[in-house]
């Protein structure tokens, strides 16, 4: 899994390029697609906003474990150039992955310990 942050864009289009994104919203906009490509999110950001993101595909029926995104190209429209260019939306894309890093995953500061009145009672 690779190391991106959430205050260098660079560092995340390095593990997830726009050729990547390209051909990857191309056969995630296919009909009846199985296989969903696109970033899985492995972290959340440390204090330096340093966090886990790498290529992942999810399976149709798939629950992700992890935050997943996939990219999809807009719907096109009937004044739409009839050869869009296939990064349009990477941009948004980037901002997207920045956004769900900084408000998913995993965070040890935030989870119940012992002691904590959250998790307090009677267990099964």
């Amino acid at each position: 899994m690779g190391q991106a942050n959430i205050h260098d864009r660079t560092s995340i289009e390095r593990i997830y390029p726009a050729d990547v994104f390209a051909r990857d919203a191309a056969e995630n906009d296919r009909h009846g697609v199985a296989l969903t490509h696109g970033v899985r999110i492995g972290s959340a950001p440390d204090p330096a906003g340093d966090f886990a993101l790498e290529p992942a595909s999810l399976h149709a029926g798939e629950v992700p474990g992890a935050v997943f995104r996939a990219p999809f190209h807009a719907a096109t429209h009937a004044d739409a150039p009839a050869d869009p260019d296939p990064h349009d939306g990477y941009d948004a894309f980037i901002s997207e992955i920045i956004d769900a890093a900084r408000h998913f995953g995993y965070r040890a500061e935030t989870s119940p310990g012992p002691g904590d009145p959250r998790i307090s009672g009677l267990r099964q």
